[in-house]
């Protein structure tokens, strides 16, 4: 592995803009098939404790075994070698792991998973928010959902975020000239069919009732979780790692190449 190479996809992680929406360039894909044992970072055994701890406390809310959040950490940890994620690195895993594609929605997927608001994602962040990200119940997922999709972060979602989030995740047709308002037309189509006491915006309520009367109604402004192929292969991994694991293990640096083509 060249230095050349190292600097090349370290510089094209950074191109990315500040401002407004912006696309992932990065060449951090992640080969999750690519995951074994070897010499590396370690992960603290006391920052994995912290996490169990912390899990421990709402374990009836919880969807991972304490192998799984062992995987999930030693995970976490060659995503980021540190102890946090911060949001373009976050942006390029829904990207490279999770195919998402929407740029809006990738940071409020980041929002939601970073409960502290510091503008990045500890290991217990991490932990916390792939639980309902991979393996919530519908009323979780339905909560996480709506969260992303409440762009003011309010209990209600209005007209004016609904357009934005439609037009952000509909892709324009060749001649189509029309666009803002076929996406107006569906804005009106939503709130008729969602908009349960007719106040004109979409409240968590609404939401809720919405989606459990029609599931696919979980995804109806755009792609806010892992497609189920994707799902599928980080879910192998998972539990590849869970049976295999060792406390505090190490990677080669051939290995990480290997699973973050760096």
């Amino acid at each position: 592995m060249s230095s050349s190479k190292s600097k090349t996809g370290r510089s094209s992680a950074q191109n990315i803009e500040t401002s407004g929406t912006r696309k992932v360039h990065s060449r951090h894909t992640w080969k999750l098939e690519s995951i074994s044992h070897g010499k590396g970072q370690p992960v603290s055994r006391k920052a994995i404790q912290h996490v169990q701890d912390e899990v421990a406390k709402r374990k009836d809310k919880f969807h991972f075994s304490k192998q799984e959040i062992e995987s999930l950490c030693t995970i976490f940890r060659h995503l980021t070698k540190s102890d946090r994620i911060d949001r373009p690195r976050f942006r390029d895993v829904l990207h490279n792991t999770f195919d998402m594609t929407d740029d809006i929605l990738m940071d409020r997927v980041f929002k939601a998973f970073d409960r502290d608001n510091d503008g990045q994602v500890s290991m217990l962040e991490w932990v916390v928010g792939l639980n309902t990200y991979l393996r919530g119940t519908l009323d979780e997922k339905i909560a996480f959902a709506f969260n992303c999709y409440s762009l003011k972060g309010e209990k209600h979602i209005t007209r004016e975020e609904i357009f934005q989030l439609l037009k952000s995740s509909v892709l324009k047709q060749a001649g189509d000239e029309d666009l803002d308002e076929s996406i107006k037309e569906l804005v009106e189509i939503t709130l008729k069919k969602m908009d349960k006491d007719h106040d004109n915006r979409l409240g968590d309520n609404d939401f809720s009732q919405s989606v459990k009367e029609d599931p696919l109604l979980l995804s109806c402004f755009g792609q806010v979780f892992a497609n189920a192929r994707r799902k599928a292969e980080f879910e192998r991994v998972v539990e590849h790692m869970s049976e295999e694991v060792v406390f505090g293990q190490q990677f080669t640096q051939e290995q990480l190449a290997a699973v973050f083509n760096y």
